[in-house]
């Protein structure tokens, strides 16, 4: 994940990766609250969150397959994606 917002920043995109430690309360839910208390979700402004499971490894081109549907769709407000396990 993190090669992955590398190259996102490297072309210019505001991007952070976060790893909630402690207790993972409210499991996916709680993620989500979690992450949206960083002071930078209101300064930049973001625009998208993103959420993994600990055991997740998502492919190279994630962002760039999932993004699009948000940006060209308005009315969508989100996407789940699958995964298989190796």
């Amino acid at each position: 994940m993190r090669l992955e917002c590398k190259k996102w920043e490297s072309e210019g995109i505001t991007i952070k990766s976060e790893v909630r430690g402690g207790f993972r309360e409210g499991f996916k839910a709680g993620a989500l609250t979690a992450g949206m208390k960083h002071s930078y979700v209101d300064e930049y402004k973001c625009e998208f969150v993103v959420i993994f499971d600990a055991d997740f490894q998502p492919e190279p081109d994630f962002l760039e397959r999932t993004v699009p549907f948000l940006v060209h769709n308005p009315e969508i407000a989100l996407v789940q994606a699958g995964w298989k396990y190796g």
